[in-house]
């Protein structure tokens, strides 16, 4: 990758997910806003890993289940494999950005709304808890990991 791209992705990265996410993730509600953005950041960093031209369509899925797999910890890998359930992209992804919402296997909250549950943890209904702020979390690791790649700095 040329140095040139790397620079602009790099601030990419840093202004939009480290900067503005961030201050979103601050403001109290609205948690189906901050997994969308939570989903497109994962989406774009999987995007800067991928080596097809960064404007290539049709290539979500495997996008998003790389940037997981390669720069989220590996308490979130057994999530985009084939067949898992609840699967990230399927019941979460999906769902979140062309719905705004999710299927029953995923239960979407904030730190505020979460009582007892833990962030990738199950609840008494049997769905996945996603905490939005943990999430983002683990989403601006990502996007440090993925400057790191890059060889930025943040």
């Amino acid at each position: 990758m040329d140095s040139l791209k790397s620079i602009r992705l790099t601030d990419q990265i840093n202004q939009v997910i480290l900067d503005d996410y961030s201050r979103v993730m601050q403001l109290p509600g609205n948690p189906i806003s901050k997994f969308i953005l939570i989903t497109v950041g994962i989406e774009f960093l999987g995007a800067c890993l991928d080596k097809q031209h960064i404007k290539s369509t049709a290539r979500g899925e495997k996008r998003f289940n790389s940037a997981i797999t390669k720069l989220f910890s590996a308490r979130y890998h057994h999530f985009v494999k084939d067949g898992s359930v609840p699967n990230l992209y399927t019941d979460f992804r999906c769902p979140v950005i062309h719905q705004f919402t999710t299927e029953k296997t995923v239960f979407l909250c904030s730190r505020e709304d979460a009582g007892i549950y833990r962030h990738l943890t199950y609840n008494q209904d049997g769905s996945l808890t996603l905490i939005a702020e943990d999430f983002y979390e683990d989403l601006a690791n990502a996007a440090r990991a993925m400057i790191d790649t890059l060889g930025g700095t943040k």
